[in-house]
């Protein structure tokens, strides 16, 4: 019997060359736009660019006021986050499993993406978490593959406020 790993390597299509070039673009579109925007600017670009990517996701409207349904949903797929909420602090954890690069497939370690790409990961968070629950959030980055990390973290403030 082969195992889940093994399986999974040995079922893994071969890399598009495209992607590759994707994501040396990218990380150089990233590079040229920080040499003409200033680090705020760039940064409320790139959490834009995160919140339009979460819109583009089916399943948001699917787990519309479902935070079981969502979390779960997240642990089943290629992500694998863990998500934890701590209703009476209004807290949620967001905590990927260990990787050696962004889950997202424009960006790439290797490639030496800029750090505040993580920005749009922020972005992508909050719409996520807002049209999940309903509710205005505060995404905080506690640690990220690209800024050095083992994983990506993610600390989600819940406010009492409706959206």
């Amino acid at each position: 019997m082969t195992s889940t790993g093994s399986f999974a390597a040995e079922n893994t299509p071969t890399e598009d060359w495209r992607f590759r070039f994707v994501r040396h673009r990218y990380a150089k579109l990233i590079d040229i736009l920080s040499s003409h925007l200033n680090e705020k600017e760039l940064s409320e670009v790139l959490h834009d660019l995160g919140a339009y990517c979460a819109t583009t996701d089916p399943k948001m409207q699917t787990y519309r006021g479902d935070f079981d349904g969502y979390s779960k949903h997240l642990k089943q797929t290629a992500s694998g986050d863990d998500v934890t909420y701590d209703r009476k602090k209004g807290i949620i954890m967001i905590t990927s499993p260990e990787r050696t690069d962004c889950f997202c497939p424009l960006i790439s370690v290797q490639n030496q993406t800029p750090k505040i790409v993580c920005n749009c990961s922020l972005g992508w968070q909050q719409r996520t978490w807002e049209t999940v629950l309903g509710k205005k959030v505060q995404v905080e980055l506690k640690e990220s593959v690209l800024r050095g990390g083992k994983r990506c973290i993610f600390q989600i403030h819940v406010s009492e406020e409706d959206i």
